[in-house]
């Protein structure tokens, strides 16, 4: 169950660092757009064949790590599996990030020839983190 304040960063317009494996066994970091389904499972839009999606072929254990915008000593890392790709409705899910994130109807640089999929993660542990920012300031 994922706690109403990661739920907040999770909805707010907060970037996340997505880490796969390297089948040389090294972590790869990506930043990403953030999303989550009714069931509380992480939702990554990506595009066949680039490094996330094949890392997780290999191996389906991923951490992603989200911080607000508004105050970057308030986070989360969640690690978790990888349980489904998708690329049924994933164009619609990247344009629905592309509104959240860019405030724009359809991402403005997709490229004709990529294939879109959406990798399910669930997460295992979750770790939430919050410091008021007026401690700070």
């Amino acid at each position: 169950m994922i706690s109403h304040q990661v739920l907040n960063l999770l909805n707010g317009k907060n970037f996340a660092s997505f880490a796969t494996i390297m089948p040389n066994g090294y972590p790869q970091v990506t930043p990403i757009w953030i999303d989550y389904d009714d069931n509380h499972d992480l939702l990554v839009n990506t595009a066949l064949g680039r490094t996330k999606d094949k890392n997780t072929v290999i191996n389906d254990k991923v951490s992603l790590s989200v911080f607000s915008m508004a105050n970057p000593y308030e986070s989360a890392s969640i690690m978790g599996n990888v349980i489904d790709k998708t690329t049924e409705g994933a164009d619609h899910h990247f344009n629905k990030l592309s509104k959240k994130y860019l405030n724009l109807d359809k991402y403005p640089i997709s490229k004709p020839d990529e294939t879109r999929v959406i990798l399910k993660i669930r997460p295992k542990k979750i770790i939430y983190f919050s410091i008021p920012l007026s401690t700070y300031v």
